[in-house]
Order: C-alpha cells, then structure tokens, then sequence
C-alpha cells in the first residue's frame, strides 16, 4: 500500500514536469505584445543613459553580497513599446535624471536582438542577468502612486539624516512595502505646493511621495530620499509639468506603434494596419483620433524607435478604419488603424516600428544626433556600446 507521504511526493514530481511552461521566460517576438504578468522586477539606480537609443544601465539594488563592489552595472534597452514614467507622468529616459532609483520589468532579449546587450568580459561573467529588455520603467513617484501606495510620515531626525515612514493604501506588490528608515539631508528637495521648503517642514502624520536615490549603504539597501513632495498641490504640480513635457515630444517625434498587416495593391499602394503603443497621454491619441478625416503621415522607425528623416521619409493615408480595444494587452494602447496609401515605403513590413503624425501637429526636424543617417550607423546603434 502506498503512503500519504509517497503519494504527496509523487504529486510534487508529477506538477513539476506537468507546468515547465509556467516556469519558462517569455520571449518577446516582432508584432506581439508579451502578455500580462510575465516579465521579471529589477529596480536599481539609473547610473548611465543612452536616451537616443532608449538603452541604459542600473546599479542594482544592493543584496548583501560582491556585485555592487565587484560587479558591473545591470544594462539595459527599452523594448519598443516599453514606457518610461517620471513624477507620475509618462516620459522618455533623457527626463529622468541621472542618479534616480526606478522600477522595471523586464524580458529576455526578442528573437533577433540577442546581440543587442553585448555579454559582460570573462571576469563578470557570473553577474550576467538575461532579463534585459524592459517594458516598464518607473520612477520611486509613479511606481507607488499609481499601485496606490504612499507614505506616512512617522519620524524625522533631521541631526542624524534619517527619516522613517510607513506604508499607506494599498501596498504594492514589489518595492518597499514595509516600514523603512531612508537617509535624508539639505541636499533633498522638499516640496510644498509649488515652493520648495525646509527640511523641518516634513511633520509626522504627513502623507508624502518622494523619489530616492544612492546611499553609501547601498550594498544594504539603504536609500535616500532625493525628493519628496508633502501634499497634493506639489504632486499634481510635478506631474503635470512633466506630463506637458512629454506632449511636446510626442508631437515632435510623432506616436510610436507598428505594422500588423500589409495588403500590396497590384498596382502600386496598398493597405497598412497597426497598431499604436501605449503609455502616451490620452490628449495625443484624442488628437489623431479628431482628426481621421484628414489622414496620417506614417514614417518608418527602428527597434530604438529612431527615424531616418521622418520630416520626409514619410508617406501620407487615409484612414479607413479605428478599432479600440479596452482591455489591451502589455505596451499596446488598443488603438489599432487600417489606413489606405497609393505609394508604400519599403519598411511597411509586419512587425517593423513606426512613427504615426498627426494631421495637425507642426512639422519640425529633430537634431541630427537623433536621426540615423547611413546604414553603418543603423548597424551601430543596434548593438549597445559598453563604457
């Protein structure tokens, strides 16, 4: 007769070889969202940025052990439909300012871009982690606000530098969801309705939001507070400051997606679907969405969502049809456009990114620096160039 004990073993051994796909990495392909709840959290200290090319590096979050005295950073690139957010906004890399400790989820590398971060030398091979494309990447600010969690103010010890709070509302799933002690100087910035205060405005019972930053405890996770802002006037402030900023942009550089489908004409022309990226703000889509009537200029864009000359390396269309789906998966708006063309560029291709332009934004030609130029420098800013 067979035990309870043989029993649960042999359950055990049955579910571990029955679910190996629920344990397997999702690898992210050309033309597909990843779907929810699959990519790894890593937070750490924004330490260096390539913001042309979406790419970057974090100084982890410490863990007791070598790798913060021994180890290289952990380096990264944006998944094309990967969004960024500072002080609760949506953003880009270049408005997040060097030194700024985030959250990210990440995947392994796409099918076709696991060259894209070179592997570390010899000697640092065993830091090497696979997760490094992101699809998310927050600052301390939007990560807990939009989960639904702030910080309570219990105690400050302005003489010693420390400050202790604790978690408030809903407490996110990763981060610091306990109470934490944070070091904190006259360096910190301190907000209170659009006015920067002392130090010794900050009163227990306060409810604050704060971004954090390195400590010389690192290694321990021992944080500062770089930021902090006191009540809702200063938070709402912050974020719509950087969300105007970020509406600039867009309308500059024109709102990201890619090519789902292509129908060639016989003729010359053809149809093109896509679909549009998510995270922009709601004003942006509202504004392509007014305007279908007039048609879109669609450019061409690489994996790092850079253009040639989207100025005019671009094609104008007419919209035939908008289809919004509510509940979209990862890094998709559920904005998806089918829109006709009598000329088709060649990179209207399935899976290939582009830059969407609305009828009514201003023209404007982007730095050079920004604009990939020859097919050798389309080679080189494919790979990640190590400091």
């Amino acid at each position: 007769m067979i035990s309870v004990d043989q029993r649960l073993l042999a359950f055990l051994i049955l579910s571990l070889f029955a679910a190996p796909s629920l344990a397997q990495d999702h690898v992210p392909k050309p033309g597909q969202f990843p779907p929810p709840n699959t990519g790894t959290y890593l937070a750490g200290e924004l330490a260096i940025i390539d913001p042309v090319n979406r790419r970057g590096g974090l100084r982890l979050d410490g863990n007791g052990g070598e790798r913060y005295h021994a180890g290289p950073l952990h380096y990264f690139a944006m998944l094309p439909y990967g969004t960024i957010s500072f002080n609760g906004a949506p953003a880009e890399l270049r408005d997040i300012p060097i030194g700024t400790h985030v959250h990210g989820y990440f995947y392994v590398p796409p099918v076709g871009e696991e060259a894209t971060i070179p592997p570390l030398p010899k000697d640092m091979a065993q830091f090497q982690l696979k997760h490094n494309h992101a699809v998310s990447l927050e600052d301390d600010f939007s990560f807990y606000q939009r989960r639904g969690q702030s910080w309570k103010v219990v105690s400050l010890d302005a003489n010693k530098g420390k400050l202790n709070v604790a978690p408030s509302g809903q407490m996110a799933k990763d981060g610091i969801n306990t109470p934490y002690t944070f070091d904190i100087d006259d360096v910190t910035k301190v907000w209170k309705g659009r006015t920067l205060v002392e130090l010794t405005d900050i009163a227990p019972e306060q409810v604050v939001q704060f971004n954090l930053g390195w400590s010389p405890g690192w290694r321990d996770k021992e944080f500062k507070v770089s930021e902090v802002w006191l009540d809702d006037e200063s938070r709402k402030f912050a974020t719509d400051l950087q969300r105007r900023r970020h509406v600039k942009y867009q309308k500059q550089r024109w709102l990201p997606g890619w090519i789902d489908s292509v129908e060639d004409n016989d003729f010359g022309g053809g149809t093109v679907t896509f679909t549009l990226f998510g995270g922009m703000d709601p004003s942006l889509y509202a504004d392509l969405k007014a305007t279908q009537d007039k048609g879109y200029h669609v450019a061409v864009a690489e994996q790092t969502l850079r253009t040639w000359f989207h100025r005019s390396d671009r094609k104008l269309g007419q919209v035939i049809e908008w289809k919004e789906n509510e509940n979209p998966p990862p890094g998709s708006s559920g904005i998806q456009v089918r829109m006709k063309f009598t000329e088709l560029l060649d990179g209207y291709r399935p899976g290939r990114a582009i830059r969407v332009k609305c009828h009514d934004w201003l023209f404007v030609t982007m730095p050079s620096e920004e604009r990939v130029k020859t097919i050798e420098e389309q080679k080189r800013s494919a790979v990640l160039s190590l400091p």
